[in-house]
């Protein structure tokens, strides 16, 4: 099975949408609740919710829908990462399949959300991030770095910690000059100016630095109620993490110094991902999208890279049994 998808086969992203499909359905037959997922005063947020009309009668088939769509557009901005900067010795397309998969374990992040949005400007700077290897000066992707890191805050504020995977990631992939980083911060200070000219505009300035921070919506992240399957994720995509810190280092020990920077930068952002948690002051499961988004990546040269073909197997079909079982559960088990 792993075989196949490890193939430079394009059936792969057919797959893709085969598995979105799949386990929506879920969404179809069991409506999940949304008012928690959409407790955000972030700028561009408010306007998110507004187009989507949250909480009217068609929302819901909206915000599937349209969760099914960039759950799409970001798994093939993985695959074009993985292929694009070789970060895989061999073209593949399992990067794209395992967010997909990655996600469908959470309810919370198969659905439109500020985080799903702000995951996607994230994969835009890893993109821009790796370009930085070549040799040449492209001073615009150096910009966008710091452009896209403040569009992400502005939908989600714990996406800020994107700026400082980005430092992070310049640095490990080459030196970096003074203009350089100053660029990077031009290009954050540059969203940061328009929202201060837009609050200013209509009066609201008080406001500005509590909506960006979503503090309307503060609720430590210990008061946080998990419902009964979600410490089961939690834990099984912790065991997943903990797999890769412990076989990934000596899979690429051999590989191109290229390979082992982008692998590293990868992992850096999956901490930091992490470590930010609490700054959702309104917590939930969407989240983990940030995590998945690296671990898609990693996962995808771990599979590639194994010689343990039973064991990869095996971990590849837990994978995909534990997607299903974590969505169809709950249809017969009430929980």
């Amino acid at each position: 099975m792993l075989r196949f998808f490890k193939s430079n086969n394009v059936g792969i992203v057919i797959a893709n949408l085969v598995m979105m499909v799949l386990f929506r359905i879920v969404l179809w037959i069991e409506p999940m609740h949304l008012a928690e997922l959409y407790r955000h005063s972030e700028p561009a947020s408010m306007l998110l919710m507004r187009w989507c009309h949250i909480g009217s009668s068609t929302a819901m088939i909206w915000l599937v829908l349209s969760g099914g769509v960039m759950c799409f557009i970001e798994s093939l901005l993985i695959n074009g990462i993985i292929n694009k900067h070789k970060v895989s010795p061999k073209k593949t397309f399992l990067g794209g399949f395992l967010f997909v998969a990655f996600t469908s374990l959470v309810p919370e992040c198969m659905v439109l959300s500020s985080a799903m949005v702000s995951a996607l400007f994230l994969l835009l700077v890893i993109d821009r991030l790796f370009e930085m290897s070549k040799t040449d000066k492209m001073y615009g992707s150096v910009f966008d770095l710091g452009f896209l890191s403040g569009l992400a805050m502005l939908f989600y504020f714990p996406a800020i910690y994107i700026l400082i995977f980005v430092y992070i990631g310049f640095f490990t992939i080459r030196p970096a000059t003074i203009k350089e980083l100053l660029i990077i911060m031009t290009g954050f200070v540059a969203v940061i100016f328009s929202v201060f000219v837009l609050y200013f505009w209509y009066d609201m300035l008080p406001h500005m630095w509590a909506d960006m921070i979503n503090l309307p919506n503060r609720k430590p992240i210990s008061l946080t109620m998990f419902g009964h399957l979600q410490p089961y994720i939690l834990l099984w995509v912790a065991f997943l993490a903990s797999w890769l810190l412990a076989n990934l280092p000596a899979l690429i020990y051999s590989s191109v110094i290229q390979t082992r920077k982008f692998v590293t930068i990868l992992t850096v952002g999956a901490v930091l991902s992490v470590l930010v948690s609490p700054l959702a002051f309104d917590f939930d499961l969407s989240h983990l999208l940030f995590l998945f988004a690296a671990m898609s990546i990693l996962f995808a040269v771990y599979f590639v890279e194994t010689k343990s073909g039973l064991i990869s197997e095996i971990l590849f079909i837990s994978l995909i049994l534990s997607v299903l079982v974590f969505q169809y559960l709950p249809l017969f088990v009430k929980v």
